[in-house]
């Protein structure tokens, strides 16, 4: 008798402590929200897609987009209970119904650092002077590229830049530099190799003050720091055949910062022996496309310069207003 109630009490001691350890066992956690969005709206400058913050995305989280070649991963600037805004990330093609998802990853895309699409450009530039010297006059530079980027780390590029001329009451002053050039051309930096024609005025062997005009092969390299989209900075130097032999010609300078999404400040400068000297700031814009083919830009430039005529010590300087259009196809 005794041994059965034992037996009893021990069986309902364990079935209590087996209920328990069932009450106190926390609720299998629910699975995290992976639902698929889509690309709602493409603009020139913002992407709205359909999660928001009941999907749990939130400002400063980060979500994959798919693309024509792949993805992307952009950062969230605003949300909304059922969309949020991400930047348009400048290089890469996104279409609207693209599908997106949130991720833990970081960025691949941002101003500073936008895709690398392969494109063929046309770039213009068309600067007028106007003579603030003791000569009267003026004069007009234009920079006329064309570009390549293939779908492989590959520059293919051809520029004339300076050519213009100087008038007013000295002499015309023509301003003249050619070049084509092969480089490699990664994402955030890039080299390359030149070979053109410039139009040189050096020292000649009559004394003091004799200088002597020629056209001559020059070749030159150049180095980009940055994403060209993004931030960066490039120089190129040239040197030419002169009468005086293989000597230092032309130098020039390319930045840019992003000051928005589809905004830039632009930086440049060159001058050397091609008779000219010229800087100036920019504002380049946006108008069309994401930065990949079908894309269109505007730049206005202020700035200064100088067409020169070293021999004579006279030249056309003043301040300076230009003008610049990009086309990508």
């Amino acid at each position: 008798m005794e041994a059965s109630r034992g037996l009893g009490l021990a069986l309902a001691g364990l079935a209590l402590v087996a209920s328990t350890a069932g009450a106190q066992a926390p609720p299998p956690a629910a699975p995290a929200t992976t639902r698929v969005g889509r690309v709602e709206k493409v603009d020139k400058r913002v992407l709205v897609i359909d999660l928001g913050s009941n999907d749990g995305i939130g400002r400063g989280d980060s979500v994959e987009i798919a693309t024509r070649d792949g993805s992307v991963v952009v950062q969230v600037m605003s949300a909304l209970p059922d969309s949020a805004r991400t930047i348009r990330p400048i290089g890469a093609e996104v279409e609207e119904g693209a599908a997106v998802r949130l991720t833990a990853a970081r960025a691949t895309v941002t101003r500073s650092v936008p895709a690398r699409p392969s494109y063929f450009g046309f770039d213009t530039r068309l600067f007028g002077l106007a003579s603030a010297s003791v000569e009267s006059g003026g004069g007009i530079l234009t920079d006329i590229r064309m570009r390549y980027r293939a779908s492989i780390p590959l520059e293919v590029q051809a520029r004339l830049s300076p050519v213009g001329f100087g008038f007013g009451s000295i002499d015309r002053v023509s301003v003249g530099h050619g070049e084509i050039g092969l480089g490699y051309d990664h994402l955030v930096f890039g080299f390359g190799v030149t070979i053109g024609a410039t139009v040189t005025e050096v020292e000649d062997d009559g004394g003091f003050g004799s200088y002597r005009t020629t056209l001559g092969f020059s070749t030159g390299v150049n180095l980009r720091l940055g994403a060209r989209d993004g931030l960066f900075a490039e120089i190129g130097v040239s040197y030419g055949y002169t009468p005086n032999g293989f000597e230092w010609v032309y130098a020039r300078f390319d930045g840019m910062v992003p000051v928005g999404t589809g905004f830039w400040l632009v930086f440049t400068a060159s001058g050397g022996r091609t008779r000219h000297g010229m800087g100036s700031i920019g504002f380049r814009a946006l108008l069309r496309g994401g930065g990949g083919a079908g894309s269109l830009f505007l730049t206005g430039y202020f700035g200064g310069g100088g067409i020169l005529r070293p021999g004579l010590f006279d030249s056309y300087a003043g301040p300076l207003l230009g003008l610049g259009i990009e086309a990508r196809y």
